[in-house]
C-alpha cells in the first residue's frame, strides 16, 4: 500500500513539475504573471520533494536531511503568490519594496544551502555544526515562521486589492466581462486551508511534537489540488487588465476631482439618463465613467454619485442594463433568427460573448438564445 502511495506522490510531482514549466515557458499564454505561477508551483513542488515524502537522507557522504541541507524555499510561497495576484490585478507597483525584500530575505535564506556545501567540502562540517545547534535550529524555526506569516499577509493582501479592483471596475468601467473573476478568488481562497493546516504542522511543532503530524498529508492533499485545478484556471485567464486601452486605464481608481460643488439632485440625474438614452453611449463597448463624463460635461464623481443614490446601481450595471434591453430589442425583431449572437451582442455594446451571457444571466436568469425561443 505504501509503494502505491509513493507511485502516486511520484505520479503528482512529476506532473506538478510538468506544469510549472508549461506556465512558464508555454507561448500561448505568455506573461509575467503566468511565469511566476510557474516558479510558485515549481517552488511547491521543490519542497514536496525534500519533505518526509520522500525521506532522502545522503548524497554520497553529504547530507540533504540536516539543517539547510537542501534550499528552503518556503520563503519563495508568499512572495510569488502575491506577486502573481499583484500582477493579474496591475496593482505591482505600489507594493514593489515588499516584494523586493520578501525576495531579498527568500533568497538569503537560500544561500544557506550553498553555505553548507561550503562548509561539507572544506571541512567536512555542517552549518549545525558550525554555528551550533540552537542557532541553527533559532534560525530555521524563524524562517518558518516568517514564511507563515508572510503567507497570511499575502492571503490578506489578494483578498483586499481583489475587492478593490471589482469596486473600481463597477464603478468605472462598463465591460461585465471584467467582474468575471470567480477564477482568481478561487485561486486565493484556496490557500486558506493550506495556511490553516500549516498553522496546526506549527503549533504541533511549538507544542514539542516530532516527526511529520497528521496535518502534513491533508495539507499536501490541498496542494496539489491547487497545483491541478485552481492554478490552471488562473494560468487560462488573462491580466484582468490586458484588454482595457490605455486611454481607459489612465483614470481607473482615480480620486482627484475634489468636492464636487453641486449635489445629486434630480435635474443632474434626469440629465445624465437623458445623455446615455438619447446618444446611446451605451453602444460603445469600450465606453467608461471617466470618457462618459467628458461627452457630457459632468464630473465622474457626481455621475457616479447619482446613478448609485437615485438609481440604485453602480456604472457598469447601469451602462449593462442599456446593453442588455437593446440586445432583447434586436432578438426579438430578428424573426428569422438571421443574426448570430455575436453579432447582437456587438451591435449592443457587449465586448465578448462572454460578456453578454453573463450579463444576461445576471439581469434576466436565462442565456440570450432562451429569448429567441419565446
Amino acid at each position: 500500500m505504501d509503494q502505491i502511495a509513493n507511485v502516486i506522490i511520484w505520479v503528482i510531482v512529476i506532473q506538478g513539475i510538468f506544469l510549472g514549466f508549461i506556465y512558464i515557458f508555454s507561448k500561448k499564454s505568455k506573461s509575467n504573471a503566468n511565469k511566476i505561477l510557474g516558479f510558485f508551483l515549481l517552488a511547491f513542488v521543490f519542497e514536496a520533494l525534500s519533505s518526509d515524502f520522500f525521506p532522502y537522507n545522503y548524497v554520497g557522504n553529504y547530507l540533504v536531511g540536516d539543517y539547510f541541507g537542501i534550499p528552503e524555499v518556503k520563503l519563495f510561497f508568499p512572495a510569488l503568490f502575491l506577486n502573481y495576484v499583484l500582477e493579474k490585478l496591475d496593482r505591482v507597483l505600489p507594493y514593489k519594496i515588499y516584494l523586493r525584500v520578501n525576495y531579498f530575505f527568500a533568497i538569503l535564506i537560500i544561500c544557506l544551502t550553498p553555505l553548507n556545501i561550503v562548509f561539507h567540502l572544506t571541512s567536512d562540517a555542517s552549518i549545525r555544526e558550525v554555528f551550533g545547534v540552537e542557532i541553527t535550529n533559532t534560525i530555521f524555526m524563524t524562517s518558518q515562521y516568517c514564511a507563515f506569516v508572510l503567507t497570511v499577509m499575502a492571503f490578506i493582501i489578494s483578498i483586499v486589492e481583489t475587492y478593490r479592483y471589482r469596486k473600481i471596475v463597477q464603478n468605472e468601467f462598463t465591460d461585465f466581462g471584467m467582474l468575471q473573476i470567480n477564477w482568481l478568488w478561487q485561486f486565493i481562497f484556496i490557500l486558506f486551508p493550506i495556511i490553516v493546516l500549516w498553522g496546526l504542522e506549527l503549533a504541533y511543532i511549538i507544542s514539542g511534537g516530532t516527526g511529520p503530524s497528521d496535518y502534513l498529508s491533508i495539507t499536501w492533499f490541498f496542494v496539489f489540488v491547487f497545483l491541478y485545478f485552481f492554478s490552471f484556471k488562473a494560468y487560462r485567464n488573462p491580466n484582468l487588465f490586458e484588454y482595457v486601452p490605455l486611454s481607459a486605464q489612465k483614470g481607473k481608481g482615480t480620486r482627484n476631482e475634489g468636492r464636487e460643488n453641486h449635489p445629486c439632485i434630480e435635474e443632474n440625474s434626469t440629465r445624465i439618463v437623458s445623455e446615455m438614452e438619447n446618444q446611446q453611449f451605451y453602444l460603445n463597448e469600450e465606453l467608461t465613467l471617466h470618457s462618459f463624463a467628458k461627452e457630457i460635461n459632468m464630473s465622474s464623481r457626481l455621475i457616479s454619485s447619482c446613478i448609485n443614490k437615485n438609481m440604485g446601481y453602480n456604472f457598469n450595471e447601469w451602462v449593462n442594463n442599456y446593453r442588455v434591453e437593446k440586445a432583447l430589442q434586436i432578438i426579438r425583431s430578428d424573426k428569422k433568427n438571421s443574426l448570430s449572437i455575436e453579432g447582437i451582442g456587438s451591435d449592443s455594446g457587449f465586448k465578448s460573448r462572454s460578456a453578454m451571457y453573463a450579463a444576461f444571466k445576471k439581469n434576466l436568469g436565462h442565456s440570450p438564445g432562451h429569448y429567441r425561443k419565446i
